[in-house]
């Protein structure tokens, strides 16, 4: 049978056509810089180290809640409930609009699935203080007291390193999990360009070693897993959007929260409207995926003050994907960020925003690997000196890979930031490592190049 292609939807794939003809070529495996570093593998981040598929949607339901009148929070909590006390399972909320109120708790085993984005509406009036709307996990305290620490006596470990030595290996075991440490000393931080700031003024510390290196071992506290929210929207009105951020105010509760010690678990096909902190992933959570969520800004942002967040990182393997803020195009805000000392790695995806206003945009205190590729959003790794409480250096080991929008990639003086295949506009003050710049690069994936390369290498 012949087929014909209308000559609209030619002329629609003519620039991506012409975009990956002249796309050049990068070997990414090869790029490393005279210390060593390569570029991180992000292959790992997301749902289970992006080793298993998100479970299906399709999966049935073992409660289902209809939407009726008043408030049906405690509807929704008991039905979550009797499937955590099952072992785990989907709660079905069905077509309409449901009435909700903060503090849904989701514990492990349990998902949360609506009929539909444009079929299942959940409604929330107002927010509380440290209370968000749901809670993904049982809130582990994030402390841990290593069993075994050694320390290291490399003079240097290398961005991408897959071995250190140390003082003894006696007590190590293949299995053990294990953080591998560095403390951020005063002539470290001096060394980096950033003076020292605690509360409202400066202090000087002063410390015998310039680095203090170690590996330790440890056993995670119990950890919550295989939670989701999907298939739903929520909305809060009237809204939060462009409050400014401040932490004694209701309207900075945070949408979804996960809670440190988190793991495989995920958001997915959720629209979000009118939050001001719209899903925050806490310290120790790994594992997580946000999948195709939409984030709707419905008020601009008040100024001056600090600018409001879609989506907050603190942990780590954190995969963000084919998500993006709406709405208002004059509602400058945050898009995605890291906090301080974020281990990584964490990769957010093809992130779409509705102007440079929406910035993609690590915050503060040396967060550590961040894959951003393939998007038209504002990418910037950078020193924010001075800014809000002192952030200084907020990135090491980032990679910005495949982007079109404004771009500042700065590398701080013991470490390095890399873009890669940008071609929106570079500013004067990016001194990181550019690579091709002004042109795009094949893979047009690095995180699906990484990960295709792990899985065919696995033994």
């Amino acid at each position: 049978m012949l087929h014909t292609t209308p000559l609209f939807m030619l002329a629609g794939l003519l620039p991506f056509i012409s975009s990956t003809l002249a796309a050049t070529a990068v070997n990414w495996q090869s790029i490393k810089t005279s210390r060593g570093d390569k570029l991180p593998d992000f292959s790992f981040c997301g749902y289970h180290g992006s080793d298993k598929s998100l479970p299906s949607e399709s999966s049935t339901p073992l409660v289902r809640v209809s939407a009726s009148s008043g408030d049906q929070t405690s509807d929704i909590q008991e039905a979550l409930d009797k499937v955590e006390a099952a072992g785990g399972g989907v709660v079905e909320l069905g077509a309409g609009t449901f009435k909700v109120s903060v503090g849904l708790t989701l514990a492990s085993g349990t998902i949360l699935r609506g009929s539909g984005i444009e079929s299942t509406q959940l409604t929330v009036s107002k927010l509380k203080v440290d209370v968000p709307l749901f809670t993904l996990g049982n809130g582990t305290s994030q402390s841990v007291k290593p069993s075994l620490i050694s320390r290291i006596t490399d003079t240097y470990v290398g961005i991408g390193a897959t071995t250190v030595k140390v003082e003894n290996a006696t007590g190590f075991e293949a299995g053990q999990t294990v953080f591998v440490s560095r403390a951020a000393t005063a002539e470290w931080v001096r060394a980096n360009g950033m003076p020292i700031w605690y509360g409202t003024g400066r202090n000087k510390l002063g410390f015998s070693k310039y680095m203090d290196s170690y590996v330790a071992v440890y056993t995670a506290p119990a950890t919550s897993n295989e939670m989701g929210i999907e298939n739903l929207s929520v909305t809060l009105n009237p809204t939060c959007s462009g409050y400014v951020f401040d932490v004694t105010d209701p309207c900075n509760a945070a949408g979804i929260w996960m809670t440190p010690w988190t793991v495989d678990s995920f958001v997915r096909n959720v629209n979000m409207t009118g939050f001001n902190n719209a899903i925050d992933v806490q310290h120790n959570a790994s594992r997580i995926t946000i999948d195709t969520v939409a984030f709707f800004r419905d008020r601009d942002t008040d100024r001056p003050g600090g600018y409001p967040t879609d989506i907050n990182i603190s942990g780590s393997q954190v995969l963000v994907r084919d998500s993006g803020q709406y709405g208002l195009a004059t509602a400058k805000a945050f898009a995605v960020i890291t906090q301080a000392r974020v281990p990584g790695p964490n990769a957010v995806l093809r992130h779409t925003i509705q102007s440079s206003l929406q910035e993609l945009y690590p915050h503060q205190r040396w967060a550590h690997g961040l894959l951003v590729e393939d998007t038209d959003a504002s990418v910037l790794f950078i020193d924010r000196q001075t800014a809000g409480s002192g952030q200084g250096w907020t990135m090491n080991a980032g990679v910005a890979w495949n982007t079109r929008g404004p771009i500042n990639v700065q590398s701080p003086p013991l470490g390095v930031n890399w873009a890669i295949g940008s071609s929106g506009t570079v500013d004067a003050t990016a001194n990181g490592t550019m690579l091709k710049t002004g042109k795009s690069v094949t893979p047009r994936s690095l995180f699906a190049a990484q990960l295709h390369e792990r899985r065919n290498t696995a033994t």
